[in-house]
């Protein structure tokens, strides 16, 4: 391989190669989600380690980054959520009350540190859910 198949470039990836990385991006998302599932805590050595096994190379090799292992963990706590989601929202007396067992389920993965060229200067940041507004759940409860 001459060029990394996911650079910090503006350049849209070729078909073949962005199912190539969703694939990975989704292989390692199923791995974090059996961490996630058993209560354990994914730091960066768990997210490299699924991401490594995930593309077959490590991030110095320029084939996956930081920002596409933090995508990773996303996707891992959205398959958490489509398996496990309705019984949290059964649980929870309301939206507000759900909020801290999303955190709960955030605080189990690393925050994003790393941050790649493109994401800074197109600030592209995810917003932790912990920081989003209550106001804004309970304006919505409240309609």
């Amino acid at each position: 391989m001459t060029e990394p198949l996911v650079g910090c470039t503006a350049t849209p990836l070729p078909i073949g190669a962005a199912a190539i990385v969703a694939s990975a991006v989704i292989r390692a998302a199923r791995q974090l989600l059996t961490d996630l599932e058993s209560g354990r805590r994914v730091d960066t050595a768990v997210l490299r380690n699924a991401m490594e096994a995930a593309f077959g190379a490590s991030n110095a090799t320029g084939v996956w980054n930081w920002k596409i292992a933090y995508d990773a963990c996303e996707a891992a706590t959205i398959l958490f959520l489509r398996r496990y989601g309705a019984a949290m929202r059964a649980k929870a007396t309301s939206q507000v009350a759900m909020l801290p067992m999303l955190t709960g389920i955030t605080s189990f993965l690393p925050r994003q540190r790393r941050r790649s060229v493109e994401s800074d200067s197109l600030h592209r940041f995810s917003t932790p859910i912990d920081r989003y507004p209550l106001e804004r759940i309970t304006e919505r409860e409240a309609a």
